[in-house]
């Protein structure tokens, strides 16, 4: 019975012993996450918020680009660390878009602060997140084709690194209206990826590949209904069908390129490219096919009359709301240069209008010449009938046609023969003058045209019969 009694104080105080030591390797724990999180280059504010699974995921973000940093590629001077620029603030206002550092497996070593701004997730939640788990599934085979590193590609240190330039859809909880929604109802905002991909070589071992990440400025490209109104003097705005032929078109684009906007529309918006930027325009169309908008490079726009126009575009896919489905595409054209070789004819299309515009202002003066010929015809033909009114009652519809007198009265009827014995040879002889002459073509063709010739072959009539 005592030894069941001094059994339960042990195991009692054992208990209690282990509850002190885990409380106290927890307030150890915190108080080393505490440390590490004041030590990240955050500030405290932002920190505070972070637990302890985030505190993890940014320091390994920081230790990672703390190495692309000091690598041997992206040294920095040391004077750069002690003093900031003060025109770094300024950067990320300058952007049109955020920064983005990927390494090869695609976790998100670095985001610029502005990324919010683009599409409505933080910075502290993207940072140390893969970035497969926001893109696109549509869009994640050609990313991880992009970021893995194939033997043997970079050989020496100037092929070391490889420029950029690619489309996303990534996950977007910003509304149209600028609210921010759940990462549940999040949507997808194609963006603009531009860059360089880099393989950081250990040193003295430049055949050796290291680490490769990709650094990109990740821009997404505005709906038309975020536009704003008035645009710039070197913008103008298309619709086009989805076989890109112009259906709207600006007015400005009168002053910038040269062209009436009747002259475009209705017409394929390929008759205007050069040709030698068919390629890539072309697989801008299919990714805008695919993703719903594009963002081209330079590319040259045909002027009017010749040369052209350095230009780029961005293009975006309308749906219906009620089916769903694609029907029209709206272009918004920025002008970056000046009509460049406007001695040269690059198409014929530049000079077809100008034809059209010949062949009208032709047929404008030959109508008005008609005009003014008919006019004075007309003068004259009311002065002749003024002086001879009677000319009035005849009737003219075409010149050569014999004129009709309209008054008087015409005699079109048979007459009977001018005795009962007697039957005429040809009915023509049965017809008043008047309508014998408006038959004459039928008695021409059946009745014999020689009275002499007739004569002899016929044969007298016995008319005994008709006159009993």
């Amino acid at each position: 019975m005592t030894t069941t009694v001094a059994k339960r104080p042990s195991s009692e105080q054992r208990k209690v012993r282990l509850r002190d030591a885990a409380r106290c390797r927890r307030s150890q724990e915190t108080e080393v996450f505490y440390e590490l999180a004041h030590s990240l280059p955050l500030s405290r504010r932002i920190t505070s918020h972070l637990d302890k699974a985030g505190i993890m995921r940014v320091t390994l973000s920081y230790l990672r680009m703390r190495h692309l940093l000091h690598s041997p590629w992206t040294k920095v001077p040391d004077t750069s660390e002690e003093e900031e620029e003060p025109t770094d603030a300024f950067y990320q206002q300058a952007l049109a878009g955020f920064i983005l550092v990927l390494n090869e497996e695609g976790d998100m070593a670095f985001l610029s602060e502005n990324v919010n701004k683009f599409i409505g997730i933080t910075q502290l939640e993207l940072l140390g997140q893969c970035v497969y788990d926001y893109v696109h599934p549509c869009d994640q085979e050609e990313l991880r084709d992009l970021l893995t590193t194939k033997p043997g590609l970079f050989k020496k240190r100037s092929e070391s690194c490889t420029e950029c330039n690619f489309f996303l859809r990534l996950k977007s909880t910003l509304t149209s209206r600028g609210k921010t929604v759940n990462i549940k109802s999040a949507t997808w905002k194609v963006i603009h990826c531009t860059g360089y991909m880099k393989t950081l070589n250990q040193e003295g071992e430049a055949s050796s590949l290291g680490e490769s990440y990709m650094t990109l400025l990740c821009e997404p490209i505005p709906h038309p209904s975020c536009v704003e109104f008035p645009l710039d003097s070197s913008t103008f705005l298309t619709r086009h069908t989805m076989d890109l032929h112009f259906s709207q078109c600006d007015g400005r684009v009168t002053e910038l390129v040269g062209y009436h906007p009747n002259d475009l529309i209705g017409r394929s918006a390929y008759d205007f490219f050069h040709a030698l930027d068919f390629d890539h325009l072309t697989r801008s169309l299919h990714v805008l096919l695919s993703k719903g908008q594009v963002c081209t490079s330079r590319y040259r726009f045909l002027a009017k009359n010749g040369g052209f126009v350095w230009t780029e575009t961005q293009a975006t896919v309308l749906y219906n709301s009620k089916t769903s489905q694609p029907e029209a595409v709206v272009c918004l054209n920025f002008i970056l240069s000046a009509v460049e070789e406007a001695d040269v004819v690059f198409s014929i299309e530049q000079t077809r209008s100008d034809l059209m515009q010949d062949k009208l202002s032709v047929i404008e003066v030959e109508d008005s010449d008609d005009e003014m010929s008919s006019s004075s015809s007309s003068s004259e033909l009311y002065h002749s009938l003024k002086d001879d009114p009677e000319d009035l009652l005849q009737l003219a519809p075409a010149p050569g046609d014999t004129i009709i007198p309209l008054t008087g009265h015409t005699e079109l009827f048979f007459v009977p023969p001018s005795s009962p014995n007697s039957v005429p040879k040809c009915p023509k002889e049965l017809c008043t003058p008047k309508l014998r002459q408006l038959l004459s073509p039928i008695f021409d063709s059946s009745c014999p045209t020689s009275p002499d010739h007739s004569s002899g072959d016929e044969f007298p009539m016995d008319t005994g019969e008709v006159e009993k």
